[in-house]
């Protein structure tokens, strides 16, 4: 937590994240706050590469210039220091993903009212969106997890998972985009906003793929060598 308060390529990205965002929403006029709940995610699968660069910054870079085998040295336990990593690079991550989000609702909604039944009447709804939109987001950091575990560098924490979200990306539109989407997270966002999917599907599929990739992650860095 220490670091990523004084990490400024966090807040960078967070920035980035709130900009890019925004300006992708130009296009869509006046929402009011419930219109603005499917715009706005709707944008999030594209901010996804920020994490790719979050995660090579945060952890790769750790790995690279010996820092967790220095914490390891002295005396915190493996998985105490894999945790700790883990959970911070994920909750970082959804705070980039889901603050333009949070922003951009919250100001509509002052500006332009809420839009639908009432705020309160939806806000349970609501919830559970962006609980499940987060386990959906720490599912798709779980690649950059692992890639930074096995290679212990930040090109390949940055290159790895970018190659695999443009991979993603392109069979999400292909001639097979709903059967895959069902399967992956990135698909069942997608299908949430499109209101496709249910969410405990969504949240399903997201958990099983976080727990299995923080699972092997896990394993990969209680058996490498660090030096």
């Amino acid at each position: 937590m220490y670091k990523l308060k004084h990490d400024r390529s966090f807040f960078v990205l967070l920035g980035l994240s709130i900009v890019l965002g925004s300006f992708l929403m130009l296009d869509q006029g006046g929402l009011s706050g419930y219109e603005s709940i499917f715009a706005s995610l709707y944008n999030a699968p594209i901010l996804m590469l920020l994490t790719s660069v979050f995660g090579a910054l945060y952890i790769g870079k750790d790995l690279a210039d010996h820092t967790l085998y220095q914490t390891i040295c002295a005396g915190h336990k493996r998985y105490h220091v894999f945790f700790s990593k883990a959970i911070v690079f994920i909750a970082g991550s959804n705070i980039i993903l889901l603050m333009q989000p949070v922003l951009i609702i919250s100001i509509n909604t002052f500006i332009h009212g809420w839009g639908h039944s009432s705020f309160w009447s939806d806000l349970d709804y609501l919830i559970s969106l962006f609980f499940t939109t987060a386990v959906l987001n720490a599912a798709m950091c779980g690649v950059s997890l692992i890639v930074a575990f096995t290679c212990k560098d930040v090109g390949n924490t940055l290159s790895i998972p970018a190659l695999l979200y443009f991979l993603t990306i392109f069979l999400l539109n292909g001639p097979h985009a709903k059967e895959i989407a069902r399967f992956i997270p990135l698909g069942q966002l997608r299908l949430l906003i499109e209101h496709s999917s249910s969410l405990g599907a969504a949240l399903l599929v997201g958990m099983i793929f976080l727990a299995v990739l923080c699972f092997a992650a896990s394993k990969i860095f209680n058996r490498s060598e660090l030096h």
